[in-house]
C-alpha cells in the first residue's frame, strides 16, 4: 500500500471514529514529538478533536522539547496514558506515530479496548510488532517526520513556519544533522519545509546542549574501545545513570569518525535496567544486532533495553552478537 491509499483508509478511519488518540513512543524525542502534532492537524483537518498522550515527564525533556511541547499546546491537546483510558469508547480510534511497537506505547496495557489501530513508522516490523491491518512502515525513510510532512501536502494542511521547525527537528534528529539515511526525497522535503518558513538556525537552537549533559556524553565517548576495526562500542560505568538520548548522542557523535560503520552505546537508565543506542552509516544494519539483543530498528538506528543483566554481561553478549556481523559485512 502506498502514502496516498494508506491516507485514503486512515482518512475514512478517522471520519468513522468517535475519539481519535495519537500516540508517540513513550520517553519521546523530537521526531515523535513533531510527527504526532503533524499527525493531530490531519485529524483537526477531518473534523475531529485529536489528544495526544504523553505520559513522559515533562520537567526531565531536553530544553528544546519543553519549548516545542509548550508551543504545541496551543494548537493541540495533550493528554496523560491515565486520562486517555478512561477516554476510550468502543469506537475509539489509535494511531501510533515514530513506533510500532507494543511495549513502546504508552497504551500497552489498555492496546485491546481499541476498535481501531494505525501504524505510522520508519522501524522496522518484528515480533511485537501491534497487529493491526493498518500499517504505513517504511524503514527506508529517514523519519516519521518526512512521512508526516508529506501527509500534511495531501491533506491541504497550513504548514505554519513552527510546525515546520518542529518537523525539521525530527529529521534533523534521525538523520544525525541530514548526513544520515537522507535521500534525495529527504532534502525535498527539507526544502519544501523551509519553503513554509522552517528555520535551520532555530532547529539547531533546539539541539543546544547543557554544558554538564555536554561533558557527561564527551565523557562516555571517552571510554570508547573497539570491537572490531569498524565498530565502536561505549560503555558508562556502574555509578552514573544515562537518558535515552543521552546515549543516542553519544553513539551519533562516534559516527563522525572516519573509519567507523557502526556505533554502540550502553548505560544504566533506571535500576537494573540497560540500554543500548546504536547508529550505522548503512554498511552493517544495526537493527540485526539490537534484533537478536531483545530490540529493533532500521539498519541505520537501532536500540534494546535490558532488564536484571551487568554492564559487563551485556557487553560481552553486544560483542559475541556484533562479531559475526561485522565478520560477514566485511568479508562480503
Amino acid at each position: 500500500m502506498d502514502l496516498k491509499e494508506f491516507k485514503i483508509t486512515l482518512d475514512e478511519l478517522i471520519a468513522n471514529s468517535d475519539l481519535v488518540f495519537i500516540s508517540p513512543h513513550v520517553r519521546a524525542d523530537y521526531d515523535a514529538l513533531a510527527s504526532s502534532i503533524a499527525m493531530s492537524l490531519i485529524v483537526k483537518k477531518l473534523g475531529k478533536e485529536p489528544f495526544i498522550i504523553m505520559s513522559d515527564d515533562i520537567d526531565k525533556m531536553e530544553q528544546g522539547m519543553k519549548t516545542i511541547y509548550n508551543e504545541a499546546k496551543e494548537i493541540t491537546s495533550f493528554i496523560t496514558k491515565e486520562k486517555a483510558e478512561a477516554m476510550v469508547t468502543n469506537n475509539t480510534l489509535l494511531i501510533t506515530v515514530d513506533m510500532n511497537k507494543t511495549y513502546l506505547t504508552a497504551c500497552q496495557t489498555f492496546l485491546d479496548k481499541f476498535k481501531s489501530i494505525a501504524i505510522i513508522d520508519h522501524h522496522d516490523k518484528d515480533q511485537d510488532t501491534i497487529i493491526t491491518d493498518y500499517q504505513y512502515i517504511m524503514p527506508k525513510l529517514s523519519s516519521a517526520s518526512e512521512i508526516l510532512t508529506e501527509m500534511l501536502f495531501m491533506s491541504n494542511v497550513k504548514i505554519t513556519s513552527r510546525v515546520a521547525d518542529y518537523l525539521l527537528a525530527g529529521i534533523f534528529l534521525d538523520t544525525n544533522k541530514f548526513t544520515k539515511n537522507a535521500s534525495t526525497k529527504t532534502m525535498e522535503t527539507i526544502y519544501k519545509l523551509t519553503k513554509k518558513g522552517g528555520e535551520i538556525a532555530r532547529v539547531t537552537d533546539f539541539f543546544t546542549e547543557d554544558y554538564l549533559v555536554d561533558r557527561k556524553i564527551q565523557d562516555l565517548v571517552s571510554k570508547t574501545r573497539f570491537i572490531t576495526y569498524t565498530a565502536a562500542v561505549t560503555m558508562g560505568d556502574d555509578n552514573t545513570l544515562y537518558t535515552r538520548e543521552e546515549l543516542a548522542k553519544a553513539a551519533d557523535y562516534l559516527l563522525k569518525y572516519r573509519n567507523i560503520d557502526a556505533t554502540f552505546a550502553l548505560g544504566l537508565t533506571g535500576e537494573d535496567i540497560i540500554n543500548i543506542s546504536a547508529r550505522s552509516k548503512g554498511t552493517i544494519d544495526v537493527s540485526d544486532v539490537m534484533r537478536e539483543m531483545g530490540g529493533g530498528g532500521n539498519e541505520f538506528s537501532a536500540a534494546s533495553q535490558i532488564k536484571d543483566s551487568t554492564l559487563e554481561d551485556t557487553k560481552d553478549k553486544l560483542t559475541r552478537k556484533l562479531v559475526p556481523n561485522c565478520y560477514k559485512i566485511n568479508n562480503r
